[in-house]
């Protein structure tokens, strides 16, 4: 190696793998150890990529080939295009991840424990993958400055759904019941699901059913096609959908908000899907137009269930005993009040005023029971 005598390069240990299972015949200079060529050391190229991009090892760089050559493209066949889609779904005008169980919910928090105190997993097969990145040109088309959110279009099954959030805080894929209904798929289709989503105005909503379609992004040939889980969710919302964690992890794509972009490595480089920075305009500002008009009917709603219907009066039944009282409205006629009093003061033996005035009442009548599962026994 050229480079062995630069401080910039670290050195790792010897390799852990058990010594019988590997080749004696190969010698890696830069793990000092049996089982691979130096020219084929995986760690050695990535630290080596990790130096040229810090501005390092520059006299080691060829300045004829400051690009790396152009990948060839395969040969697009006819036969390997997608159909055309059959129609948009355009702007209408908050998780399954880790189940909805205590158990679930622990052993998910203790996968993540055990990684960080038993150190790094063993190492897998890996495979070479493009390196992601953003530029200054991939922002050139946008306003700046700006703080706008990232709103794409996706392929889904035979639809071109639009207005779609790509939401990095959200642990789960949603799909409004709206842009649902527009795919004619079918309500029957949905699986039913009892994992609540919260962030929804700060309560808990509980999913319509779970659904898994079809979804396409980026352009031929650089694009991926995977089956992704949606949680169909009805509630108000400018968007169609939210793009969320679970599916921007398996795409293993980069998402910047700067660049209002997703980039995702695919097995013809590295693909793209550009934000539509009007549209998240759009949908910021009717989305504010619709909190606001919500608030307003939530706040006559109120207004008119608090609102009394008429007064009430409190007359005794009872003048030997003060406090057994009722009461009766007040929009009757005075005659009809009297008639109703005395017939309440004639039947006050049918008030119960105590538990003692309430003996022997039949289980057919009224009844109270406790809402535990009779397999748990009673603890006092």
């Amino acid at each position: 190696m050229q480079i062995k005598d630069e401080e910039t390069l670290t050195f790792p240990g010897k390799l852990k793998r058990d010594l019988s299972r590997r080749s004696k015949d190969k010698y890696c200079r830069f793990h000092r150890d049996h089982g691979h060529d130096t020219a084929d050391c995986y760690d050695l190229k990535q630290q080596i990529e990790a130096l040229i991009r810090q501005g390092k090892l520059q006299k080691f760089v060829s300045k004829e080939r400051t690009n790396p050559p152009p990948q060839e493209q395969p040969q697009r066949w006819d036969n390997d295009r997608p159909r055309p889609p059959i129609s948009d779904i355009r702007m209408i005008v908050g998780g399954t991840t880790i189940g909805s169980s205590k158990k679930a919910q622990k052993t998910y928090l203790r996968m993540v424990q055990n990684v960080q105190l038993t150190g790094p997993m063993p190492k897998t097969t890996r495979r070479e993958s493009p390196i992601i990145g953003f530029s200054e040109e991939d922002a050139q088309r946008l306003h700046h400055p700006h703080d706008d959110a990232i709103v794409v279009s996706l392929r889904v099954g035979d639809y071109n759904l639009h207005q779609v959030l790509v939401d990095n805080g959200s642990s789960a894929d949603i799909l409004y019941y709206p842009a649902f209904q527009q795919m004619r798929t079918g309500r029957e289709k949905l699986v039913p699901t009892n994992a609540p989503l919260v962030g929804f105005g700060g309560t808990k909503v509980f999913p319509l059913g779970a659904i898994t379609l079809l979804v396409t992004i980026g352009d031929y040939p650089q694009q991926i096609t995977e089956d992704m889980t949606f949680l169909v969710v009805n509630c108000s919302s400018t968007y169609n959908a939210i793009l969320g964690r679970p599916t921007l992890n398996s795409w293993k794509a980069g998402t910047s908000t700067y660049h209002l972009m997703i980039k995702f490595p695919t097995s013809h480089g590295v693909g793209e899907l550009h934000g539509n920075q009007v549209a998240a305009r759009k949908c910021y500002v009717a989305m504010m137009e619709m909190e606001d008009h919500l608030q307003t009917m939530n706040i006559e709603e109120h207004q008119r269930t608090t609102e009394p219907v008429k007064r009430l009066e409190e007359i005794l039944l009872d003048d030997s005993v003060p406090d057994r009282t009722t009461k009766i409205g007040t929009l009757a006629t005075p005659v009809a009040r009297q008639e109703l009093t005395a017939l309440l003061k004639k039947n006050r033996d049918v008030f119960g005023w105590s538990h003692e005035d309430m003996p022997r009442i039949d289980p057919s009548v009224m009844v109270h029971r406790l809402n535990v599962s009779p397999s748990f026994p009673p603890v006092r």
